[in-house]
């Protein structure tokens, strides 16, 4: 999968990292759910750094498209909420398993 985190470039991700992924998505909509804006910032940040620790990043050049894009840690909170519910997002930023609460 090739995810994009913007402002930073394009990874490929391992599917073995995908599940770990959809945990932290949880967390991220139960953040925005809650209006927690530190805690959001806490886990786009660790998203963002699963994804450069395990995905290799995408060679520049020509354009490859993302099957994923998550928000830059530093994404306001009220942008990440526009952005979930514009695309109506039910499995969050990383679709896969279905969301638990």
């Amino acid at each position: 999968m090739i995810v994009r985190i913007l402002g930073s470039g394009q990874w490929e991700v391992p599917a073995q990292v995908v599940p770990r992924l959809n945990v932290i998505d949880d967390l991220v909509m139960t953040a925005v759910h809650d209006r927690d804006a530190d805690y959001l910032a806490e886990l786009l940040q660790e998203m963002a750094d699963l994804i450069k620790q395990t995905g290799t990043p995408v060679p520049s050049g020509p354009v490859v498209l993302s099957d994923q894009i998550i928000p830059s840690p530093s994404t306001p909170i009220g942008e990440v909420a526009d952005w979930l519910q514009e695309s109506r997002a039910e499995d969050g930023l990383i679709p896969g398993q279905a969301r638990r609460r």
